[in-house]
């Protein structure tokens, strides 16, 4: 059995020198005072990001950068595969999958639209994957099906299959996609964590420190959009968020979908846990969407705070791996948040507040 030095010891001095060059907060800052999306975009052109502001400059197409974006996520998760131990293969296969069932749920609502509710998709079809991410899922059919049924035999052979099944008619009868797409999320977490048990201890413990922090914050969003758009009840809403969280469970889910005062019901394990985020605490929220993306901002910070204590710590671990991949989801979201902030014209200090 290979000891964690001979796992981890390659392998994460590459990541180190891959996180020494990740885009500076600085930068960021000028990225938000630019005049225009172009001036945003030639400030990313001696960084590994130069090759956004060719393609938008040769099509004017956001989407398409962001497109770009997508698949360089994507390459770097099939990079990075290739120098781990063969012990956390399996996980970045699962983390790998996270790409092909959002690609998967975008070609559906493509056929959704077009099917359904006989809406045009002509220009929705040029913004997804066609090629195999992880499974060979047929995007191609998937999108100019004439049934569910078409859609669940194109999907044979892949973990997808079943859940198209299950859920078909339901969606067919409430107009909505939101309960298949709710169980192929739950179906990522579940194979994320069935993947994460097979590590050895020392990993297994870091690993669903951090998932669960990251289940954390995806519930947090799930509940705001619950809350705004579909105004569901309590009962609802704790059946379709995700088990496996590290900080809430569905008890404060609860309790945070109800509660006139959040800073209650988070006190208690911030002020245990993460006592520098205290302060934040203590900002005042105006409406209950506010409280929620108040919370979404301090589970931000705890799970910043996870990764540094990760990279501070005993180096050969998974821990330095996932931590890339949450620092490289984060460069790459700030990227896609100050462009498309540039491309509507939002205005400098609100592009601030968002990154």
């Amino acid at each position: 059995m290979a000891g964690p030095l001979s796992k981890y010891s390659f392998i994460n001095a590459k990541l180190r020198a891959r996180i020494s060059k990740i885009l500076p907060n600085e930068l960021f800052e000028e990225l938000a005072k630019a005049p225009s999306i172009d001036a945003a975009l030639a400030l990313l052109r001696d960084t590994p990001f130069g090759g956004l502001d060719e393609t938008y400059s040769q099509t004017g197409d956001l989407k398409q950068a962001e497109l770009d974006l997508l698949r360089s996520e994507i390459d770097l998760y099939r990079n990075i595969r290739q120098y781990v131990h063969q012990n956390s293969a399996q996980l970045l296969d699962a983390m790998l999958s996270q790409f092909e069932i959002e690609n998967l749920k975008n070609a559906i609502r493509i056929y959704f639209d077009r099917q359904i509710r006989n809406r045009s998709v002509e220009s929705s079809i040029h913004y997804i994957l066609y090629d195999r991410i992880v499974h060979d899922v047929p995007v191609d059919i998937i999108v100019n099906a004439d049934s569910f049924e078409e859609i669940a035999g194109a999907c044979e052979g892949t973990p997808y299959n079943q859940i198209i099944k299950k859920y078909c008619r339901t969606v067919e009868s409430e107009g909505s996609l939101f309960r298949m797409e709710i169980a192929l999320d739950h179906f990522y977490y579940r194979n994320l964590l069935s993947s994460i048990d097979r590590l050895d201890r020392r990993d297994r413990t870091i690993a669903l420190r951090l998932t669960g922090v990251e289940i954390d914050l995806q519930n947090i969003n799930w509940i705001i959009r619950f809350k705004n758009f579909y105004g569901l009840p309590l009962e609802a809403v704790l059946a379709a968020i995700v088990p496996g969280g590290f900080n809430l469970d569905k008890t404060v889910m609860g309790e945070l979908y109800t509660a006139q005062n959040v800073t209650s019901v988070l006190q208690g394990f911030v002020k245990r846990k993460y006592p520098a985020l205290s302060a934040l605490l203590s900002a005042q929220t105006a409406d209950s969407t506010s409280r929620l993306l108040l919370i979404r901002r301090i589970l931000e910070e705890i799970m910043k705070h996870e990764v540094h204590r990760i990279l501070a710590g005993y180096p050969f671990t998974i821990g330095i791996t996932l931590s890339y991949f949450v620092l490289k989801r984060n460069e790459l979201k700030k990227i896609r948040t100050v462009l498309n902030a540039k491309y509507y014209g939002i205005e400098q200090e609100r592009i601030e507040s968002m990154i």
